[in-house]
């Protein structure tokens, strides 16, 4: 309806709201903390988001992009000459993140599958209205970047509905704090797969460029004209990547991601969990937000 008025809503009004709407729900679990931020920075990474049981747990580094009138996002967005994705990325490696993009979404949008299930997740099919708010995984939107035969219709297909972190087939009350980190894990490494796969398909796209435009230079010296380049020569987009892992594949992926114990929380973050005012790691931190797991 935002779209429809002409004046939709910045990503941080949606951000602000959504996590806010988070703390009073669930004051028992969830602790914010928010951070002033000069003109510069508005445009840089959004918030963190920290799970936690005890003083051990995992934290994300999110951007939120929000979905324009026509079902895109502006991704390739750069701040100072650098592009935001790589920002990102960066900022979560020095703060102990995994970096990642929520996006904010109309019902322009469903995304297909086999069975036409909106999606589905260890508690059944959803629904569409849980489209509202998806993530994925900051690498995923640095390959649909990189390789401009996927754009951000891939990131989107690839993203799935940010509740499903949460879920956890054992019990649907508590989620798990090591489920919830393999699941987030999956993610994150399931866009490290994408980055590679869009740099190998923009390399062979340049490379049979190369070897067509010389084919061409060398039937025309032959022949005096350009030789016609038959359509079709160039690699398709990526088209087999991997999906969130659902039934027994979501099992296998929870197990292998759970080999390790996770890392103790960085004292900044036990800090804020504590009530202690800390300073951001950076000036483009919004908000941090830590949910205790703890069953």
């Amino acid at each position: 309806m935002d779209h429809v008025h002409g004046s939709p809503s910045s990503e941080e009004e949606f951000t602000k709201k959504n996590l806010r709407r988070f703390h009073r729900l669930h004051k028992d679990r969830v602790q914010i903390q928010e951070f002033h931020r000069s003109d510069e920075a508005q445009n840089g990474a959004d918030w963190e988001w920290w799970f936690h049981s005890g003083i051990r747990g995992f934290g994300m580094r999110v951007q939120a992009k929000r979905m324009k009138a026509g079902g895109s996002y502006q991704l390739k967005y750069s701040v100072r000459g650098r592009l935001q994705s790589d920002l990102l990325v960066e900022d979560a490696q020095a703060s102990g993140c995994l970096p990642a993009y929520v996006f904010y979404n109309h019902r322009n949008w469903t995304p297909y599958a086999p069975d036409h299930a909106v999606f589905t997740c260890p508690h059944g099919i959803g629904e569409q209205a849980h489209l509202g708010c998806t993530i994925v995984s900051a690498h995923t939107v640095r390959a649909a970047i990189l390789d401009r035969t996927l754009g951000p219709r891939y990131a989107r297909q690839q993203s799935m509905p940010w509740h499903t972190i949460l879920c956890d087939e054992s019990d649907g009350n508590r989620a798990d704090l090591k489920d919830t980190h393999a699941v987030v894990d999956f993610m994150h490494r399931a866009g490290l797969s994408h980055v590679t796969w869009a740099e190998a398909s923009v390399a062979l796209r340049a490379k049979r460029s190369e070897r067509d435009a010389a084919k061409g230079d060398k039937e025309r010296s032959e022949s005096g004209t350009y030789a016609e380049i038959p359509t079709g020569t160039r690699p398709g987009a990526l088209v087999d990547s991997p999906a969130w892992p659902s039934g027994i594949a979501r099992s296998l992926a929870l197990r292998s991601a759970n080999d390790e114990p996770l890392p103790e929380l960085p004292e900044r973050v036990t800090a804020m969990i504590t009530g202690r005012e800390i300073r951001p790691p950076d000036p483009r931190l919004m908000m941090s937000v830590m949910v205790d797991l703890t069953t």
